[in-house]
């Protein structure tokens, strides 16, 4: 019970400071271990923790209710097992990991990635993107696109259409969700669409290759101007 009480107090924070910061975005190149996870975690403890128990504190302070005050490792230990406080603590801990989470994906990270990349220039490195992996670069971003989807060699076999959904960076396996296969594929035939960037994945050998987006708007346009009743 006691360690149970001690991950919940002293791992689940930084936890979920890690999960937001995931979420809105930001993930690492590779899938963590579950040793590296709780390192990460024991790390990402001390700020989370410390602004919840301020707040906390602040909050007894200012409703006059001063029973389980909490200004040190000791007293934090000691309370644990309280389970006022620690529903407390927990509740407090989620709203403030996500501040956190919002202060570092949308501030702080851009100005590490700025300073990282300055020290790379100097040292006549390539730059670091935005994005972690070519995965993300490419496709997670917030923008339509109309794809190519086929396997080196066997371009015969490829399929046409626009990106609805693609997996997640630790999903197993590299999936796409097109839709409109039809009318993509008559749309990028007829109007002779080109190709503005091509993705490989140099181990199982298939490409998506990206249509011109700016082409494929004209195109539509074109289409229903064309089909549309004359008054």
């Amino acid at each position: 019970m006691e360690n149970f009480l001690s991950t919940v107090v002293f791992i689940l924070p930084g936890f979920l400071l890690y999960f937001w910061i995931q979420s809105f975005g930001i993930n690492p190149v590779v899938k963590h271990s579950t040793i590296e996870l709780t390192a990460i975690s024991a790390l990402l403890w001390l700020p989370v923790s410390v602004s919840t128990l301020a707040l906390y504190n602040g909050l007894l302070y200012f409703s006059r209710i001063m029973e389980f005050p909490v200004w040190s490792i000791e007293e934090l230990q000691n309370v644990s097992g309280n389970l006022l406080f620690l529903t407390s603590f927990l509740i407090l801990s989620v709203f403030v990991s996500f501040a956190f989470g919002v202060l570092w994906s949308m501030f702080l990270y851009p100005i590490h990635l700025k300073i990282i990349n300055c020290v790379r220039k100097l040292r006549g490195v390539a730059e670091f993107s935005k994005t972690p992996s070519v995965w993300d670069e490419v496709f997670l971003k917030n923008e339509p696109q109309v794809v190519e989807y086929g396997k080196i060699g066997e371009e015969e076999k490829s399929i046409k259409g626009e990106i609805e959904k693609v997996s997640r960076p630790f999903e197993p396996d590299r999936n796409i969700f097109l839709r409109d296969i039809d009318f993509y594929t008559n749309l990028i035939h007829k109007h002779k669409i080109p190709v503005s960037r091509t993705f490989i994945d140099t181990r199982t050998g298939t490409y998506v290759k990206i249509y011109d987006s700016k082409k494929i708007k004209e195109a539509i346009c074109s289409e229903e101007s064309t089909s549309s009743p004359i008054e």
